[in-house]
Parts: C-alpha cells; sequence; structure tokens
C-alpha cells in the first residue's frame, strides 16, 4: 500500500507549482503544508492512478487512507478525499464508525470534512442507520466541534429524504456553541432546506431563536 502513495506522491511533485505554496498555505489559515498543486492538475493524477487505486481491496481501503492522512502533504490528503468520494459507496462497511472519527478528528478543517461529511457519512448513515446511531451518539459527546458540524451537514446531500426532526434536535443541541464553522453548518444546513420547505426553516429559526451568522444563512433564500 505504501507504495500507492508514494507513486501518488512523486506525481504530484512533478506538476507542482512552488509559486502557489505560500497562498494555498495561507488560504488554510496555515494549517498544513502544501505542494502548490490545484485541483485540476490533482484531479488528472487521480485519474492516472485510477487503475491502482480501483486494485486496492475493499478492507485495505481504511489502511490507504490513513497513510494519505499521515502524509505531510494536503494534496496527498486530497487525493485520499477523492478515492472516498468515487467508491465509498461500494466499499462501506458497517464498522467503518472507528474509520469516519478518526479522519474527521485529524487533520481536519473545512476543506476535508465538509466533503467526507455530506458524501461518506451521509451514505453510511442512510445504508448503516443503526450503526450510525450509536456512532451519532458519540460524536454528540464528543468534545470535537468537527464531529457536531458533521452531525450537522451529514444530511446535506438527502433533500426530501432530510430527517427534519433530527436536523432540529442537532441544531438545538449545538447552537449554544458559537464557533463559527457550527453557526455556518447550521445556517448553511437551514438554507438547504429552504429549497424544498421554506416554511420549515422559518419555523425553527423562530422556534429555536437562531441568530447572528446561522440566521442570515438560514433565511438567505426564503
Amino acid at each position: 500500500m505504501h507504495e500507492i502513495v508514494q507513486d501518488i506522491q512523486h506525481s504530484l511533485e512533478l506538476v507542482r507549482d512552488p509559486n502557489r505554496v505560500e497562498l494555498m498555505e495561507a488560504y488554510m489559515k496555515n494549517h498544513f503544508s502544501f505542494l502548490g498543486v490545484m485541483s485540476g492538475p490533482r484531479k488528472e493524477i487521480f485519474k492516472k492512478h485510477k487503475a491502482q487505486l480501483l486494485s486496492i481491496k475493499p478492507d485495505a481501503s481504511h489502511d490507504f487512507v490513513y497513510e494519505c492522512w499521515a502524509n505531510q502533504y494536503r494534496e496527498v490528503q486530497y487525493i485520499a478525499i477523492d478515492y472516498l468520494l468515487a467508491n465509498y459507496k461500494k466499499i462501506a462497511q458497517p464498522t467503518d464508525g472507528p474509520f469516519f472519527t478518526f479522519i474527521l478528528s485529524n487533520q481536519t478543517w473545512w476543506d476535508s470534512l465538509d466533503l467526507i461529511a455530506s458524501h461518506s457519512v451521509g451514505h453510511f448513515a442512510a445504508k448503516f442507520p443503526k450503526e450510525f446511531q450509536v456512532l451519532a451518539k458519540e460524536w454528540e459527546e464528543s468534545e470535537h466541534f468537527w464531529l457536531h458540524r458533521t452531525l450537522l451537514i451529514h444530511q446535506l446531500k438527502y433533500k426530501q429524504k432530510t430527517n427534519l426532526d433530527l436536523l432540529q434536535y442537532y441544531i438545538r443541541t449545538f447552537k449554544p456553541n458559537k464557533e463559527f464553522f457550527i453557526q455556518k453548518a447550521i445556517g448553511w444546513t437551514l438554507r438547504e432546506v429552504s429549497k424544498w420547505n421554506p416554511s420549515w426553516v422559518t419555523q425553527v429559526v423562530f422556534e429555536e431563536n437562531l441568530q447572528g451568522l446561522a440566521k442570515r444563512e438560514a433565511l438567505k433564500y426564503v
């Protein structure tokens, strides 16, 4: 497995743009080290290594992602996210809870979490509801606000299948936290619901007495 990660890093290094490193690192608040590879070239590298990535057996997929997560460069971690987005529905297992807890609690920022939460975790929750219920309780009781953000936004792609009672429960639970990424998530997920159920969103904003960023985002399309 290590060879695949090495090959991917080497391919990324071949197309790196050192002039972009400082800007990319600053955009992510200097939380991560970058090679300087934009999304376009990175997607081409993903295609280049597609055969290798498809050869990863489902029971080895976690190890691949963990190795990417341990890599010093953010672009290698992005490749792991691309891999999950493309393949998770085929490799999902009911025992994936600890895996998600790890990757959502480590090397975490909105750029990684939002994609994983709204796609892979969303699929896990829909496919394995009993297992997700147990996992969600652990996340709710965790001190990691990124896990709380995940609970708020994991239904983003559900549209009319969104469990509105569950969403309001998480909004009520986490709204006291004034952390920007929590308030933004509350508003974001309500804004998505407002596209097909604006009256419910207006009601929730009133019932939960949402203010500031959460309220502005929630009512943006109402």
